[in-house]
C-alpha cells in the first residue's frame, strides 16, 4: 500500500499560519473578492448571492421532476433513496422506475427523500450549471489554481445528512484543495431542512485514524471505524456554533472541504428543500484512481 506521508505536500495557502498576511498582500482583488476569501481564511465559507439564474435553474428541476413520467429510460441513471419495500436498497434504476404502475411510481415520488447524482449526464441544464463560469471562477479564486467541477447530487427534500466533512469522503492530495458548493434551487425555508454548517471547524485536524490520506478515509476504512468517526465529529462541533444556510433561489454557499456540516432536521416533511451540489478540484489534485480498496462504497 503507497504510504502517502512520504510525498511532499503543497499546502493551500489558506490554510499556512500566515494566510491573512498573504491575502493582504494581495493587490489584484476587488473589495468583495478581499472579503470572500477573508471569511474563507477565518469561518471556511462564503456565500455568493444570484450566482445562478433562476431560468437555468427552472429547467433543471423541470428535468429532474420528468424523469417520473419519462417516455424513455435514461441507461447509467439511479434514482437514490426509493425503496421498494422498507429493507430494500435505497435506490433504484431508471429503467426500473419507469416500469411502475404510475400509482406507485407517484407514490414513491411524493414520499420518497429522493436525490440523484450526475444528473449533469442527463440534463442539458445541469450541465450549463455545472459548468458555469461564475462559479468556477470564485473556486479558481480561492484555490489560487484552475478549478475543476466533479461529482454532482440534486436534491428535492432535506438530506438529513449526518455531520461530516468532505475531505473525508474523497481522495484528494494535497489534502484540502477541495471546495463543496451548494446551490439554492428554491428559497429555502427554516422548517425543509436545511444545509448546516459550523463556523471555524475547518481549522481542525483530519480524523487521527485517516493517517494515511487520501487513502485512508471513510471510504476506504473499516465499517466499525465509521460510527467512531462521526460520533468524534459530533463532539468536535460542540466547540462551534451552528448555523443554517437559509438562501434565496440562485444562492451558492462555498465551503472547505474540512468545515463540518450536514443536514438539519426535516420539521414539515412536506416542504422541499430543492438544491444542487458540485465538488472543485484543481488538475490532478484527485487521486481516488490510485486508492486501494477494498471500499465501503
Amino acid at each position: 500500500m503507497k504510504n502517502w506521508n512520504e510525498f511532499g505536500a503543497e499546502m493551500p495557502w489558506y490554510d499556512r499560519q500566515d494566510a491573512m498576511e498573504l491575502l493582504q498582500a494581495r493587490e489584484d482583488l476587488s473589495q468583495g473578492q478581499h472579503d470572500a476569501l477573508s471569511k474563507w481564511v477565518r469561518d471556511g465559507y462564503f456565500v455568493v448571492e444570484g450566482a445562478v439564474g433562476a431560468g437555468l435553474i427552472d429547467e433543471m428541476v423541470g428535468d429532474l421532476e420528468a424523469l417520473w413520467d419519462a417516455d424513455t429510460p435514461f441507461e447509467d441513471l439511479q434514482v437514490e433513496e426509493v425503496r421498494l419495500e422498507p429493507d430494500a436498497p435505497p435506490g433504484i434504476s431508471h429503467k426500473d422506475l419507469l416500469a411502475l404502475p404510475d400509482q406507485r411510481r407517484q407514490a414513491l415520488r411524493d414520499e420518497s427523500t429522493w436525490r440523484v447524482h450526475g444528473f449533469n449526464r442527463f440534463s442539458g441544464a445541469a450541465q450549463a450549471i455545472y459548468e458555469s463560469d461564475k462559479v468556477r471562477q470564485w473556486c479558481s479564486l480561492v484555490f489560487g489554481k484552475e478549478a475543476f467541477p466533479q461529482y454532482t447530487i440534486n436534491f428535492m427534500y432535506g438530506s438529513r445528512q449526518e455531520l461530516h466533512q468532505d475531505t473525508c469522503v474523497f481522495h484528494v492530495h494535497p489534502k484540502n484543495y477541495l471546495i463543496g458548493v451548494w446551490l439554492a434551487c428554491e428559497d429555502i425555508h427554516p422548517d425543509s431542512g436545511p444545509l448546516v454548517y459550523y463556523p471555524g471547524s475547518h481549522k481542525e485536524p483530519l480524523y487521527p485514524k485517516f493517517d494515511n490520506y487520501p487513502q485512508t478515509n471513510l471510504r476506504t476504512c473499516d465499517p466499525s471505524e465509521t460510527t467512531v468517526y462521526y460520533d468524534w465529529l459530533k463532539n468536535l462541533a460542540c466547540k462551534y456554533s451552528k448555523e443554517q444556510f437559509i438562501a434565496r433561489k440562485g444562492d451558492i454557499l462555498l465551503w472547505h472541504g474540512q468545515l463540518i456540516h450536514g443536514g438539519d432536521a426535516v420539521v414539515n416533511p412536506a416542504l422541499t428543500r430543492k438544491s444542487y451540489v458540485c465538488h472543485y478540484i484543481p488538475h490532478g489534485r484527485n487521486k481516488h484512481h490510485q486508492v486501494t480498496g477494498p471500499f465501503n462504497w
